[in-house]
């Protein structure tokens, strides 16, 4: 297959007033051959419907609770086996990064190399994903920010799971909202999990169960820890200063300061503003950083849980977003 077609995966809990945007900002900066959307059934049964008027690559909507199908698992198996408790993280969390470590296992044909997306990033000054037969991605978050007690977690488990070191860098995380898989690298980190539980078990499986151990994990920065252990010819990617350093993340579901601006800007012309094009989101964007320079990309983060996140917690690309709601702090 040609480095230049290639297949993108998003995982998405629920439709947003961004997912078009998303979609159609996509399918503008990159031409994917596809776009496979792993979402709730309901869910996936109103994209198909939607995307009819988008201007958008082939879209595949995909049912996330028997996405496994293949392997005789259903989602509530699967989230059966986690024993957390009180956590910061749903069962549902957990489901989507298998979704994205085993994309291939539940979509025919998928690319050998496909680009995992989350589903509330948006391109705006977007950066080059292939070039010269280098799949990369972007550096989009800074490491000096966050929670530490997570990150040192996420570390423990690369180290003890895949028994390789976990791959840093001077400024960014690997932790970027986007990520090249290779199937045939996937295969060998699936099988790494089993070496390290002693067991035939399905390796989703063996995920969740990870997480009861660890509390948590990362799927793209485990990832990335095991490629660049097995195969770093592999591994590229744009430093945070080409990229990271001018994306922003910020909370909107809808009720937030950039859709509300949006609102606001589009009202002379638009009566229907509930789900913006690409199109009508860039101009908004041009518009509103005038002189400024144009963000790398936006992150429309959804869950409320962000509001309640105190500042010693909050990445730069939050601090430092004119989008962000910060709660007061006591």
């Amino acid at each position: 297959m040609s480095p230049e077609i290639f297949d993108f995966v998003i995982p998405l809990y629920q439709l947003r007033w961004n997912t078009r945007a998303v979609l159609e900002g996509i399918t503008a900066h990159y031409a994917p051959r596809s776009i496979h959307v792993i979402a709730p059934e309901q869910q996936a049964q109103s994209l198909k419907t939607l995307v009819k008027g988008w201007k958008v690559a082939p879209v595949y909507a995909h049912a996330e609770e028997f996405f496994f199908h293949r392997s005789g698992l259903t989602k509530q198996a699967i989230c059966a086996e986690l024993e957390l408790g009180a956590s910061l993280y749903t069962p549902g969390w957990f489901y989507q990064q298998l979704l994205k470590l085993g994309a291939a296992e539940g979509i025919k044909d998928l690319s050998e190399w496909f680009m995992v997306w989350d589903s509330d990033l948006l391109p705006i000054k977007a950066w080059s994903i292939v070039q010269q037969a280098q799949y990369s991605f972007a550096l989009l978050q800074h490491n000096q920010w966050g929670n530490a007690a997570i990150v040192t977690a996420w570390a423990e488990w690369i180290r003890s799971v895949l028994a390789v070191e976990p791959l840093t860098d001077h400024e960014g995380t690997f932790v970027p909202h986007h990520m090249w898989f290779k199937q045939t690298h996937l295969e060998s980190f699936k099988q790494q999990i089993n070496r390290y539980f002693q067991t035939d078990d399905s390796w989703l499986l063996l995920m969740i169960r990870s997480a009861n151990q660890f509390g948590t994990f990362s799927e793209y920065w485990s990832y990335v820890s095991w490629v660049a252990a097995h195969a770093p010819a592999d591994l590229s990617f744009h430093p945070y200063e080409h990229y990271g350093a001018t994306t922003e993340r910020f909370f909107d579901d809808g009720t937030g300061l950039f859709f509300t601006a949006l609102q606001q800007y589009q009202m002379p012309t638009s009566a229907e503003i509930d789900s913006p094009s690409y199109a009508e989101v860039e101009a908004f964007v041009q518009a509103a950083y005038g002189s400024d320079p144009m963000p790398s990309s936006l992150s429309f983060e959804s869950s409320p849980r962000h509001l309640k996140k105190g500042n010693e917690n909050r990445h730069i690309e939050e601090l430092r977003s004119r989008w962000q709601i910060i709660s007061a702090q006591p």
